[in-house]
């Protein structure tokens, strides 16, 4: 049947935009920080600068790292683009920030994985011209993609003109597949053989075997193993369809010929490649001496699944930069929905045509679930031995993926409603992938925001650290619990020109001071070296603290805040001093409080063997044990009260803990705030049982004889000591708003 010239016309307007889409991604997105562009570009210099390709030896630190170990056509054809730029200045323009986040998509700082200067604005010079002309092959090469995917569609059902166009719109407009296009990456080279691969095969099945198309999947395939290793999965491919077509034409001489031809292609163009690996490496794909340098992960089959499933499948449809920043829930759930629509149509066609016996409609659609089978196959595989869960890494096989999902979403609908389906699925679509890069990508590399003011809601700090000072910061009072975050906004100023690039530390406490969460950056959220700073200008600089998923909890929250000179995940730690030079203390801020993660084990202190002995104020619960034993002088008795908020209050109160003589007066005390301020009565936002213990050291001339023990609150930043009414569980109050725990029998030594 001849190709209906409207849909045509529309193929390649899909093809088009595709193009204008993938080259904006590639200019909004800075130098570098396309996935793992920042090794794979080291390559094609190496070879363009040495003309040799490189050797791997795990141990030595290269700019291209694992990526060296790649087959080489993808960076050989590289190198012929750039040879002639003067590529000198690699080294500037690949500055890396020392803190980077690779991976970590949740925390909003150090996305960045290099500093980006002025070298990177237009006109393009030096790497940054080299680095933008191979995006821009990344785009053409992914544009055959787009156009073989809706060439594919037809040729499988030339009478079903709205599948070749969802199909090519499933892939043009995947934001992935987009963003990847736009970088330096030898995936979109064997993503373009893969789809050809395909392609033919399916010609095969449906055409035949002539002379040409024999040759050219030959050529094809040895391209593909010469591009990528997971290009030898078409291999299993292309034997399963030489046999089919054996079968149903018998012509076994043909499927035979085409076979020695594919090793005699394999042979002529990729074999050097493997002879090369062997000699070199001693192995013929050369993965292990890439395993030995990526870092390798011991990791059971179900446990990857279990652990990286969803990043893994988000990582297929957006998630940009280094790994690092994710779209918003309602894209993901959007594109769930349609796949999880498509499986359901294309598994009940599927049914259908088994119930008709019409195994000939399920050939090709069965050869493109293979194929998706096979790379999966070795996608995982892969991920066993190394840390590489990415989904895009199936993008082999997204024309095949793409033509299965228009085949389910296609066969939802009545056939007088197809067309407008393809509208329905590929406006939003084209929605979301024109969205992504102002909206997720641009944003995260914007640079920091300068402001000539500092907010009235801060707090000034005035702390100086060899010419870099912190000048104010803003903490939110939050109620969080153990694993969330804290916002917190610094405001610095250079003082003078610096030479020096510093690193500033942000640590959560908790109790005692311990380190419950933490944040390494240069100023800037990462993207603003202290080398590059204007002296007088002050940078608002904002982050969000993450705690740890575990700490002794509830807990008030204070943010220690320093700067460095970090070197190999070590600090040489700057001393803060004042504007007149004299040393002064960290600069520590409240920021709020800190709950167990669900308030788990928030009710377990009380048993019934221990009586409620008040209630303080309306804001307060205690319960106490009475004092058993007898002591010496000298002795410490440990009193353990347990607390718990009936409602708030704005007082920070603090715990009496008095042991009276005959006479009534103070023998010993041991008065502080609950869990020695740890936790503050004014931060008791929930509900919560904590254990204060409250050590009375008794005197060592204390006489011999029985002594009462009192305790209760009162408020110390009132100079009359204003205690908080106490009132015991029958309702009446305590005399003196004291608690009697008990008598203390203390024994001559």
């Amino acid at each position: 049947m001849i190709q209906q010239p409207k849909a045509q016309r529309e193929g390649v307007f899909i093809v088009g935009l595709f193009a204008v889409l993938a080259a904006t991604y590639s200019l909004v997105t800075p130098i570098f920080e396309a996935s793992d562009e920042i090794s794979h570009y080291p390559v094609v210099h190496h070879i363009a600068t040495t003309g040799q390709l490189p050797i791997q030896r795990p141990g030595v630190d290269t700019l291209w790292e694992q990526e060296g170990s790649q087959p080489p056509l993808y960076y050989l054809i590289g190198a012929a683009l750039t040879f002639w730029i003067d590529t000198s200045d690699l080294p500037q323009v690949r500055w890396r920030n020392p803190h980077a986040k690779l991976g970590i998509p949740l925390d909003p700082d150090n996305k960045n994985m290099v500093i980006h200067t002025e070298a990177e604005r237009f006109p393009w010079r030096g790497t940054v011209l080299a680095v933008h002309l191979l995006r821009f092959l990344g785009v053409a090469l992914s544009a055959a993609t787009v156009a073989l995917t809706y060439r594919l569609t037809h040729e499988v059902w030339p009478d079903k003109p709205h599948l070749p166009l969802l199909a090519a719109a499933l892939v043009a407009f995947n934001p992935m597949f987009l963003f990847i296009s736009g970088s330096v990456n030898n995936d979109n080279l064997i993503i373009l053989l893969s789809t050809w691969g395909i392609l033919l095969c399916a010609r095969i099945v449906i055409r035949g075997l002539p002379p040409r198309r024999a040759v050219t999947l030959a050529v094809v395939a040895a391209l593909a193993t010469l591009t990528k290793i997971s290009g030898l999965t078409l291999l299993p491919l292309i034997g399963l369809t030489l046999a089919i077509h054996a079968i149903r034409r018998q012509e076994w001489r043909s499927a035979t010929a085409a076979g020695l031809g594919l090793v005699a292609a394999w042979l002529i163009l990729a074999g050097w490649w493997y002879v090369r690996n062997l000699v070199l490496y001693g192995e013929l794909l050369g993965l292990n001496t890439h395993v030995a340098i990526a870092g390798t992960r011991s990791i059971r089959l179900l446990d990857l699944i279990a652990r990286e499933w969803y990043g893994f499948w988000v990582s297929y449809w957006a998630l940009f930069g280094a790994v690092n920043i994710l779209a918003d829930p309602a894209v993901y759930t959007f594109y769930a929905s349609l796949q999880i629509l498509a499986l359901g149509g294309v598994l009940g066609w599927a049914v259908e045509r088994l119930r008709a016996r019409d195994l000939e409609s399920l050939l090709l659609p069965s050869l493109f679930a293979f194929q998706t089978g096979m790379v999966l196959a070795g996608v995982i595989r892969w991920t066993l031995t190394t840390y590489a869960s990415q989904g895009r890494l199936m993008f082999p096989v997204i024309s095949a993926l793409s033509v299965l999902t228009a085949l389910g979403l296609v066969r939802l609908v009545p056939e007088q409603w197809r067309r407008y389906l393809v509208a329905a699925v590929g406006l939003p679509l084209l929605a979301v992938a024109v969205l992504a890069p102002f909206h997720y990508i641009a944003p995260v590399y914007a640079p920091p925001h300068f402001v000539t003011t500092i907010p009235v809601d801060t707090t000034p700090i005035g702390a100086f650290y060899d010419g870099l000072e912190l000048v104010a910061v803003k903490s939110e009072s939050v109620t969080v619990e153990e694993g969330g975050r804290i916002p917190i906004t610094l405001y610095w100023r250079a003082t003078q020109p610096l030479d020096q690039n510093f690193s500033l530390y942000l640590h959560a406490l908790g109790r005692n001071a311990q380190e419950i969460g933490k944040i390494d950056s240069y100023p800037g959220a990462g993207s603003l070296p202290t080398t590059r700073m204007q002296p007088g200008v002050i940078i608002e600089d904002p982050y969000s603290l993450e705690l740890d998923a575990d700490f002794e909890a509830p807990t008030a929250l204070r943010v220690l805040i320093g700067v460095g000179v970090w070197d190999q995940g070590t600090y040489t730690v700057i001393e803060p001093r004042r504007g007149s030079g004299e040393p002064m203390g960290s600069a520590i801020v409240e920021a709020g409080v800190a709950y167990p993660y669900g308030l788990e084990g928030c009710n377990a202190l009380v048993s019934d063997a221990m009586p409620l002995r008040a209630t303080f104020g309306g804001f307060a619960r205690m319960w106490a044990s009475p004092p058993d034993g007898s002591y010496q002088p000298g002795d410490v008795i440990p009193v353990e009260l347990i607390w718990d908020r009936v409602a708030a209050t704005a007082i920070n109160w603090t715990v009496f803990v008095h042991l009276l003589g005959p006479d009534n007066m103070i023998v010993a005390q041991a008065d502080g705030p609950p869990l020695n301020n740890d936790y503050p009565t004014s931060l008791w936002r929930r509900s919560c049982q904590i254990l204060d213990v409250h050590n009375l050291t008794l005197p060592a001339t204390l006489p011999a004889g029985d002594y009462l023990l009192i305790v209760g609150l009162y408020d110390a930043s009132d100079p009359a000591y204003t205690r908080a009414l106490a009132v015991a569980p029958d309702g009446a109050p305590y005399p003196g708003q004291a608690v009697p725990l008990g008598t203390i029998g203390v024994e001559a030594p």
